[in-house]
């Protein structure tokens, strides 16, 4: 049972981290803060996954970065899009819709037993 349920976490857990990121992203932040944030708030990432999925954002339109060379190190800074935010809002009502399905499921179910 365990690969099956560790397989449907995996991919309910990646559409939840592409959703998290853009809320966080309403002001720019880099790879490692946003990789903090989303651990503040119950994310578990590697900075390893963070990156390619701000790479596939950016080249999706959902996301714009920026250099910042004025510290000590160089980083690249990521914001949200206005077609970003946009497809914020989809998925985040998809998202409520989701959540509101099964929990009148799980009322149904409560009143099965």
């Amino acid at each position: 049972m365990g690969g099956i349920c560790e397989r449907f976490e995996k991919e309910i857990r990646r559409g939840a981290i592409q959703l998290a990121v853009v809320c966080l992203l309403e002001r720019e932040l880099y790879g490692y803060e946003i990789v903090r944030k989303l651990e503040e708030s119950g994310f578990r990432v590697e900075e390893g996954t963070i990156y390619p999925l701000l790479r596939r954002l950016e080249g999706e339109g959902i996301l714009k970065s920026s250099w910042m060379t004025g510290e000590a190190r160089p980083r690249k800074y990521y914001r949200i899009t206005d077609y970003g935010k946009k497809v914020r809002k989809k998925w985040l009502e998809f998202f409520r819709a989701v959540n509101q399905a099964l929990n009148e499921i799980e009322t149904i179910m409560e009143e099965y037993q």
